[in-house]
């Protein structure tokens, strides 16, 4: 017959107490990490959410002639959708009563034209965008400083127009841009000719109601 002593037992039992509480320590250390890794997982949500609200988006209305607002478009930010009948948006831009640009640019070869600055043709593969991510749905923004014009479709550089390059150099035409000919006061996306797609939403930045 087997004889287990006091000293055996009291080992036994501390041994298992010791596994009970190492199990204890283990489940709460687990239970912290899974309550940061929610705190973390909120906190990232909120973040984009914030981040989200900081744009408002516009139905686009073709043709019609919207106020600029520096302060609630540093950017002109708008989204596009693949129409395979429809390729050309185009992006017009008044600076005043008698001066105007225009960025326009094909789907079908990605031809860009930046008008006083670049020849108008956008099927000879003068100017092209280049690695404009696949559709069907692309953001773009379309910016400029006193030297460059930039255009970015998804958070990615297609196209930078240097303004030393206009094919008119006698009528530079960053004078128009820069707003040295007149303040940048009104745009619009036309819809009034054949093939363009227009653009189905442009973005603001929140705060000021946009004044049109």
């Amino acid at each position: 017959k087997a004889v287990v002593s006091t000293q055996s037992t009291g080992k036994i039992h501390l041994t298992t107490l010791s596994l009970f509480l190492d199990l204890d320590s283990i489940g709460k250390t687990m239970r912290l990490l899974c309550l940061v890794l929610v705190l973390i997982a909120v906190a990232s949500t909120m973040n984009l959410t914030k981040k989200k609200k900081k744009w408002r988006s516009q139905e686009v209305v073709p043709d019609k002639r919207y106020d600029y607002d520096s302060a609630k478009m540093p950017r002109f930010r708008f989204k596009t959708i693949d129409d395979p009948t429809l390729s050309e948006t185009w992006l017009t831009l008044y600076y005043g009563q008698y001066v105007w640009g225009q960025l326009r640019f094909s789907s079908k070869t990605w031809g860009v034209e930046l008008y006083a600055c670049t020849d108008d043709n956008l099927y000879d593969n003068n100017n092209s965008l280049t690695g404009v991510p696949d559709g069907p749905e692309r953001l773009w923004e379309v910016y400029w400083d006193d030297d460059h014009f930039y255009v970015d479709c998804n958070k990615k550089r297609v196209w930078t127009y240097d303004f030393n390059d206009a094919i008119f150099p006698d009528n530079d035409c960053r004078g128009v841009y820069t707003g040295r000919r007149g303040a940048l006061s009104q745009f619009e996306f036309n819809g009034d000719r054949r093939g363009i797609n227009v653009p189905k939403a442009f973005y603001t930045k929140k705060g000021r109601k946009n004044v049109e």
